[in-house]
């Protein structure tokens, strides 16, 4: 019951309000937000891997992976969002072995997961919408199950270079939403679209 609560119930409803809140929030969350931020994952980091990843399973990455593979930039600098506990960093790490990769994420708890997972990763508290890194400073963008910020995001990938977005259920998300969250992420480059079971990817060239 508690699986099938996840995926079908918890999965969808989280990647909506991922999506619902990059479209109200696209300027940078509120005060209000981080601090629930901090207090739900200061709670949950311990056991978030084991309730979360290891309870989906399998489709927990599948969008992911599927959009790794189709990237088309061959990436010597990356910069992984809201990376929680580092599953993401990690699997990216394993995608491009040779490349620099430097990760951000609002909880400091959950950061210390990922440095654990992935101490030759460089993990750095940063909220996606304000990130301390000068303009056109990667190659390759990732975000896993989050809100994106778009713009932000864009400022620090170079031109040519590629934001990859993916959600576990987003292929679950309404359609008329998603056509909206869609419009947004063309202002910022071209962009490709797949599914892989419930998953959704999206892949953004910029300009």
């Amino acid at each position: 019951m508690k699986r099938f609560l996840q995926r079908q119930v918890f999965s969808p409803l989280v990647d909506f309000s991922y999506i619902v809140m990059s479209l109200l929030f696209a300027g940078g969350f509120p005060r209000w937000y981080e601090r629930l931020n901090a207090w739900h994952y200061r709670r949950q980091a311990q056991s978030y891997d084991q309730s979360v990843i290891e309870l989906e399973g399998a489709r927990y990455a599948q969008a992911l992976e599927a959009g790794l593979q189709a990237l088309s930039v061959q990436p010597q600098k990356i910069l992984d969002v809201n990376t929680g506990t580092g599953f993401v960093a990690q699997k990216v790490q394993e995608r491009f072995p040779g490349a620099q990769i430097v990760a951000t994420d609002l909880s400091e708890a959950m950061l210390a997961q990922a440095r654990a997972r992935c101490p030759q990763i460089e993990f750095i508290r940063a909220d996606t919408a304000k990130l301390p890194f000068e303009s056109e400073s990667f190659d390759l963008v990732t975000l896993h199950n989050g809100p994106p910020h778009f713009r932000e995001m864009a400022r620090v990938l170079r031109s040519g270079g590629q934001m990859l977005i993916a959600f576990t259920s987003g292929a679950r998300v309404p359609r008329v939403l998603l056509r909206r969250w869609l419009t947004m992420a063309q202002h910022f480059g071209r962009v490709e679209l797949g599914r892989a079971g419930d998953g959704l990817w999206v892949i953004v060239t910029k300009f």
